[in-house]
């Protein structure tokens, strides 16, 4: 399925990347819908906003921060984008937050530039996740503890809530996952996230997202992590994206046997 919007998270704020293939009036519902079934997950931070992928008039970028505005609580301190003259136009506009400084906005700029170009040559780099390798954690991750990983990862114990975990590759929770994991955060849509009990807060694979419901307003059916599709047996279960959404299924022979991850890394 093609990727006409991706968004990227990063230390110091969100990267936004626009596909200059297509329209913007088709791009613009595709944005709302990113953004709002994101919105638990980003609550009311402060960010930097970067656009990247195609050049907005100042009226489509106006429309993109109210789209962003509407459909979450985020905060804008600073919006960047290749048009240098549109960008510090903006960044004086009506709307954006002038809670800090011009020296702390243009620091916070250069941190999100950084980060982005060390995300794109650390994708750049890798010539896809071997399935072979990954790491193992032991012990179970409390609330507010984070685990990271480059390629998989095992965890040998719970990810409680408040915890999260993050894998180049795919993640095996060997216990229960009540909190966070993002598997796949290079890019690899065939990573998958295993939990011998799963009841996540959020699964993120690649740039594919699923919440809890439990966490109002979002629909949990509607971001694809479906409870209809679990079995009550409290067996193994696996995360994993099925034409464009993330849905959970028995971790059994058949998943193990038609799994792209495994199966094409072990080849």
């Amino acid at each position: 399925m093609e990727q006409y919007v991706t968004i990227k998270g990063v230390k110091s704020g969100i990267v936004l990347k626009l596909d200059g293939g297509v329209s913007f009036d088709e791009l613009l519902p595709k944005i709302a819908e990113k953004f709002e079934s994101a919105s638990s997950f980003f609550g009311t931070s402060k960010i930097v906003l970067k656009i990247e992928g195609r050049d907005l008039s100042e009226e489509e970028t106006e429309k993109v921060i109210d789209c962003i505005k509407e459909k979450t609580k985020l905060r804008l301190n600073a919006v960047i984008t290749d048009n240098k003259e549109l960008q510090d136009k903006l960044n004086k506009a009506v709307g954006i937050e002038n809670e800090i400084s011009e020296a702390e906005k243009d620091k916070k700029i250069d941190e999100l530039t950084g980060e982005n170009v060390k995300l794109r040559d650390k994708i750049a780099g890798l010539t896809g996740m071997d399935g072979r390798y990954a790491e193992i954690h032991v012990g179970s991750l409390r609330s507010g503890m984070s685990y990271e990983a480059e390629q998989s990862l095992i965890i040998l114990g719970d990810v409680k809530n408040g915890a999260s975990v993050t894998a180049g590759g795919s993640i095996f929770v060997l216990g229960t996952l009540t909190g966070i994991a993002g598997a796949g955060v290079y890019g690899d849509k065939t990573a998958f996230v295993m939990a011998l009990n799963m009841d996540p807060l959020q699964i993120r694979i690649a740039d594919s997202l699923a919440i809890s419901e439990d966490q109002d307003p979002v629909d949990f059916s509607k971001t694809g992590l479906s409870n209809s599709v679990r079995h009550q047996d409290n067996g193994p279960e696996v995360a994993e994206i099925t034409d464009g959404h993330i849905i959970l299924k028995p971790y059994d022979r058949e998943f193990l046997e038609n799994c792209a991850f495994l199966n094409d890394k072990n080849n």
